[in-house]
Protein backbone atom coordinates (compact mmCIF):
# COMPACT_ATOMS: atom_id res chain seq x y z
CA UNK A 1 0.00 0.00 0.00
CA UNK A 2 2.06 3.01 -1.32
CA UNK A 3 1.32 6.38 0.60
CA UNK A 4 -0.93 8.00 -1.31
CA UNK A 5 -3.63 5.28 -0.26
CA UNK A 6 -2.34 5.25 3.21
CA UNK A 7 -3.70 9.09 3.15
CA UNK A 8 -6.94 8.43 2.05
CA UNK A 9 -7.52 5.90 4.23
CA UNK A 10 -6.38 8.34 7.51
CA UNK A 11 -8.60 11.21 6.01
CA UNK A 12 -11.54 8.86 5.34
CA UNK A 13 -11.39 7.59 9.32
CA UNK A 14 -10.77 11.15 10.30
CA UNK A 15 -14.13 12.56 8.72
CA UNK A 16 -16.13 9.43 10.15
CA UNK A 17 -14.79 10.16 13.86
CA UNK A 18 -15.48 14.06 12.91
CA UNK A 19 -19.31 12.84 11.78
CA UNK A 20 -19.53 10.49 14.69
CA UNK A 21 -18.81 12.96 17.18
CA UNK A 22 -20.97 15.90 15.74
CA UNK A 23 -23.77 13.01 15.77
CA UNK A 24 -23.19 12.18 19.15
CA UNK A 25 -22.97 16.17 20.17
CA UNK A 26 -26.30 16.67 18.40
CA UNK A 27 -28.05 13.93 20.26
CA UNK A 28 -26.74 15.22 23.47
CA UNK A 29 -27.90 18.33 22.99
CA UNK A 30 -31.42 17.07 21.23
CA UNK A 31 -31.51 14.54 24.87
CA UNK A 32 -31.10 17.89 26.66
CA UNK A 33 -33.62 20.04 25.02
CA UNK A 34 -36.23 16.94 25.09
CA UNK A 35 -35.29 16.39 29.04
CA UNK A 36 -35.57 20.24 29.94
CA UNK A 37 -39.13 20.87 27.45
CA UNK A 38 -40.71 17.80 28.80
CA UNK A 39 -43.17 17.68 31.58
CA UNK A 40 -42.07 18.54 34.83
CA UNK A 41 -42.89 16.10 37.81
CA UNK A 42 -45.56 16.98 40.53
CA UNK A 43 -43.47 19.35 43.71
CA UNK A 44 -41.42 21.71 44.35
CA UNK A 45 -37.35 21.46 44.02
CA UNK A 46 -35.73 21.81 47.93
CA UNK A 47 -34.48 25.09 48.53
CA UNK A 48 -30.69 25.29 47.01
CA UNK A 49 -29.41 28.32 49.05
CA UNK A 50 -27.82 26.31 51.50
CA UNK A 51 -26.61 23.53 49.52
CA UNK A 52 -23.25 22.67 48.61
CA UNK A 53 -23.37 20.40 45.85
CA UNK A 54 -20.87 18.96 42.96
CA UNK A 55 -20.65 21.15 40.06
CA UNK A 56 -21.90 18.10 37.97
CA UNK A 57 -25.19 18.16 35.84
CA UNK A 58 -25.94 14.42 36.44
CA UNK A 59 -29.19 15.43 34.57
CA UNK A 60 -31.52 18.24 32.97
CA UNK A 61 -35.18 16.74 33.40
CA UNK A 62 -37.49 15.59 35.94
CA UNK A 63 -37.54 12.21 33.18
CA UNK A 64 -34.00 11.25 33.88
CA UNK A 65 -35.12 11.07 37.26
CA UNK A 66 -36.60 7.94 39.29
CA UNK A 67 -39.99 7.87 40.91
CA UNK A 68 -41.38 11.20 42.22
CA UNK A 69 -37.47 12.14 41.81
CA UNK A 70 -37.23 15.48 40.41
CA UNK A 71 -33.94 17.44 38.43
CA UNK A 72 -33.20 20.00 40.78
CA UNK A 73 -30.43 22.33 41.51
CA UNK A 74 -27.62 21.21 44.10
CA UNK A 75 -26.11 25.10 44.63
CA UNK A 76 -23.93 24.34 41.49
CA UNK A 77 -25.08 21.45 39.71
CA UNK A 78 -28.35 19.55 38.98
CA UNK A 79 -29.06 16.00 40.17
CA UNK A 80 -32.33 14.35 41.30
CA UNK A 81 -33.59 14.79 44.51
CA UNK A 82 -37.28 13.97 46.22
CA UNK A 83 -39.44 17.13 45.93
CA UNK A 84 -39.66 19.18 49.30
CA UNK A 85 -42.14 17.76 51.48
CA UNK A 86 -42.93 20.37 54.39
CA UNK A 87 -44.29 18.74 57.65
CA UNK A 88 -46.73 19.93 59.53
CA UNK A 89 -46.35 22.50 61.93
CA UNK A 90 -44.49 25.52 62.61
CA UNK A 91 -40.49 26.07 63.62
CA UNK A 92 -39.62 27.13 66.56
CA UNK A 93 -37.90 30.75 67.65
CA UNK A 94 -34.26 29.69 68.01
CA UNK A 95 -31.06 31.86 68.50
CA UNK A 96 -28.55 29.11 68.87
CA UNK A 97 -26.42 30.64 66.68
CA UNK A 98 -24.97 27.59 65.28
CA UNK A 99 -23.97 27.85 61.72
CA UNK A 100 -23.83 23.92 61.12
CA UNK A 101 -26.41 23.22 58.19
CA UNK A 102 -27.74 19.71 58.77
CA UNK A 103 -30.67 20.10 57.00
CA UNK A 104 -32.02 21.30 53.96
CA UNK A 105 -35.86 20.19 54.02
CA UNK A 106 -38.20 18.68 56.12
CA UNK A 107 -37.96 15.15 54.83
CA UNK A 108 -34.36 15.14 56.09
CA UNK A 109 -36.09 14.93 59.60
CA UNK A 110 -36.78 11.83 61.73
CA UNK A 111 -40.84 11.68 62.54
CA UNK A 112 -42.71 15.07 62.27
CA UNK A 113 -39.08 16.65 63.20
CA UNK A 114 -38.83 19.99 61.03
CA UNK A 115 -35.81 21.66 59.10
CA UNK A 116 -35.78 25.13 61.13
CA UNK A 117 -33.36 27.71 61.21
CA UNK A 118 -31.76 28.62 64.49
CA UNK A 119 -30.51 32.41 63.22
CA UNK A 120 -27.53 31.19 61.11
CA UNK A 121 -27.87 27.23 60.29
CA UNK A 122 -30.37 24.49 60.08
CA UNK A 123 -31.25 21.53 61.76
CA UNK A 124 -34.02 19.12 62.40
CA UNK A 125 -36.32 20.37 65.46
CA UNK A 126 -39.77 19.24 66.90
CA UNK A 127 -42.37 21.43 65.72
CA UNK A 128 -43.82 24.31 68.32
CA UNK A 129 -46.72 23.29 69.96
CA UNK A 130 -48.99 25.68 71.59
CA UNK A 131 -49.79 24.68 75.25
CA UNK A 132 -53.68 25.42 76.17
CA UNK A 133 -54.43 28.32 78.33
CA UNK A 134 -53.65 31.60 78.11
CA UNK A 135 -50.12 33.54 79.58
CA UNK A 136 -50.70 35.75 82.47
CA UNK A 137 -49.66 39.71 82.36
CA UNK A 138 -46.84 40.39 84.05
CA UNK A 139 -44.49 43.57 84.61
CA UNK A 140 -41.58 41.84 85.94
CA UNK A 141 -38.96 43.87 83.69
CA UNK A 142 -36.99 40.50 84.12
CA UNK A 143 -35.14 40.69 80.15
CA UNK A 144 -33.41 37.18 80.90
CA UNK A 145 -34.65 34.47 77.60
CA UNK A 146 -35.21 31.53 79.51
CA UNK A 147 -37.31 29.71 77.14
CA UNK A 148 -38.52 30.51 73.43
CA UNK A 149 -41.45 27.90 73.12
CA UNK A 150 -44.13 26.35 75.91
CA UNK A 151 -42.34 22.92 74.68
CA UNK A 152 -39.56 24.27 76.82
CA UNK A 153 -41.67 24.31 79.97
CA UNK A 154 -42.21 21.85 82.87
CA UNK A 155 -46.06 20.58 83.02
CA UNK A 156 -48.45 23.02 82.00
CA UNK A 157 -46.27 25.91 82.14
CA UNK A 158 -46.42 27.84 79.50
CA UNK A 159 -43.54 30.14 77.91
CA UNK A 160 -45.01 33.92 79.01
CA UNK A 161 -43.34 37.46 77.57
CA UNK A 162 -42.75 39.88 80.87
CA UNK A 163 -42.79 43.05 78.68
CA UNK A 164 -38.79 42.40 78.47
CA UNK A 165 -38.08 38.70 78.48
CA UNK A 166 -39.87 35.30 78.05
CA UNK A 167 -40.18 32.54 81.02
CA UNK A 168 -42.13 29.73 82.26
CA UNK A 169 -45.05 30.09 84.46
CA UNK A 170 -48.57 28.74 85.29
CA UNK A 171 -51.24 29.53 82.80
CA UNK A 172 -54.18 32.24 83.55
CA UNK A 173 -57.02 30.72 85.23
CA UNK A 174 -59.91 32.08 85.89
CA UNK A 175 -61.43 33.28 89.05
CA UNK A 176 -64.53 30.82 90.60
CA UNK A 177 -67.86 32.37 90.44
CA UNK A 178 -69.98 33.96 87.57
CA UNK A 179 -70.11 37.59 86.22
CA UNK A 180 -72.97 39.61 86.36
CA UNK A 181 -75.71 39.96 83.73
CA UNK A 182 -75.67 44.01 83.05
CA UNK A 183 -76.98 46.27 81.04
CA UNK A 184 -74.96 49.69 81.75
CA UNK A 185 -73.71 50.10 78.08
CA UNK A 186 -70.63 51.51 79.78
CA UNK A 187 -67.71 50.97 76.85
CA UNK A 188 -64.61 51.80 78.69
CA UNK A 189 -62.28 48.86 78.60
CA UNK A 190 -61.07 48.91 82.38
CA UNK A 191 -59.91 45.31 82.00
CA UNK A 192 -59.32 42.31 80.22
CA UNK A 193 -58.42 39.43 82.54
CA UNK A 194 -59.60 38.77 85.53
CA UNK A 195 -55.85 39.12 87.26
CA UNK A 196 -56.63 42.69 86.61
CA UNK A 197 -59.15 42.95 89.54
CA UNK A 198 -58.76 43.11 92.89
CA UNK A 199 -59.53 40.73 95.77
CA UNK A 200 -62.24 38.19 94.23
CA UNK A 201 -63.82 40.66 91.59
CA UNK A 202 -63.63 39.15 87.98
CA UNK A 203 -63.16 41.44 84.65
CA UNK A 204 -67.24 41.29 83.23
CA UNK A 205 -68.77 42.45 79.97
CA UNK A 206 -70.38 45.78 81.15
CA UNK A 207 -73.16 45.40 77.78
CA UNK A 208 -70.31 47.31 75.79
CA UNK A 209 -66.95 47.52 77.06
CA UNK A 210 -65.54 45.43 80.03
CA UNK A 211 -64.92 46.27 84.01
CA UNK A 212 -64.27 44.64 87.05
CA UNK A 213 -67.30 43.46 89.18
CA UNK A 214 -67.95 40.85 92.03
CA UNK A 215 -69.00 37.71 90.94
CA UNK A 216 -73.04 37.12 91.14
CA UNK A 217 -73.99 35.46 94.35
CA UNK A 218 -76.99 33.89 94.94
CA UNK A 219 -79.46 35.21 97.89
CA UNK A 220 -80.43 32.16 100.24
CA UNK A 221 -83.84 30.66 99.25
CA UNK A 222 -85.91 29.58 95.95
CA UNK A 223 -87.88 31.43 93.71
CA UNK A 224 -91.25 30.60 93.72
CA UNK A 225 -92.79 27.93 91.29
CA UNK A 226 -95.21 30.45 89.60
CA UNK A 227 -96.24 33.60 90.28
CA UNK A 228 -98.64 36.31 89.30
CA UNK A 229 -96.63 38.69 87.50
CA UNK A 230 -97.20 43.11 87.61
CA UNK A 231 -99.64 43.96 84.68
CA UNK A 232 -98.12 46.15 82.26
CA UNK A 233 -94.46 45.06 83.59
CA UNK A 234 -94.69 40.82 83.08
CA UNK A 235 -92.58 40.62 80.28
CA UNK A 236 -89.72 43.39 81.10
CA UNK A 237 -86.37 42.96 82.54
CA UNK A 238 -87.27 44.58 86.07
CA UNK A 239 -83.87 42.70 87.50
CA UNK A 240 -80.73 41.58 86.41
CA UNK A 241 -79.47 39.74 89.64
CA UNK A 242 -80.67 39.01 93.47
CA UNK A 243 -78.60 41.97 94.45
CA UNK A 244 -81.03 44.30 92.13
CA UNK A 245 -83.50 43.17 94.79
CA UNK A 246 -83.96 45.02 98.12
CA UNK A 247 -83.97 42.59 100.95
CA UNK A 248 -84.38 38.83 100.63
CA UNK A 249 -86.07 39.32 97.74
CA UNK A 250 -84.82 37.54 94.70
CA UNK A 251 -84.76 38.09 90.71
CA UNK A 252 -86.88 35.25 89.81
CA UNK A 253 -88.06 34.54 85.83
CA UNK A 254 -92.26 35.64 85.95
CA UNK A 255 -94.99 33.55 83.98
CA UNK A 256 -94.84 35.50 80.64
CA UNK A 257 -90.80 35.99 80.12
CA UNK A 258 -89.81 39.06 82.01
CA UNK A 259 -87.69 38.87 85.77
CA UNK A 260 -88.89 40.77 88.60
CA UNK A 261 -87.63 40.91 92.41
CA UNK A 262 -89.80 38.09 94.32
CA UNK A 263 -90.21 37.27 98.34
CA UNK A 264 -88.37 34.11 98.01
CA UNK A 265 -90.25 30.97 99.42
Amino acid sequence: MNARVCCSLIAVLLCLSVCLSTTDAKKHVRGKRNARLSPAKPGVCPDDKDMIGACVEKCFGDRECPDDQKCCSNGCGHQCMPPYTEKPGVCPKMNLKDCAQLCSQDGQCPGDQKCCSNKCGHRCVPPYKEKPGVCPKMNLKDCAQLCSQDGQCPGDQKCCSNKCGHRCVPPYKEKPGVCPKTNLKDCAQSCSLDDDCLNDQKCCSSGCGRQCMSPYKEKPGVCPVSFAGVKGLCAEELCVSDFDCPGNEKCCSSFCGGRMCTPAS
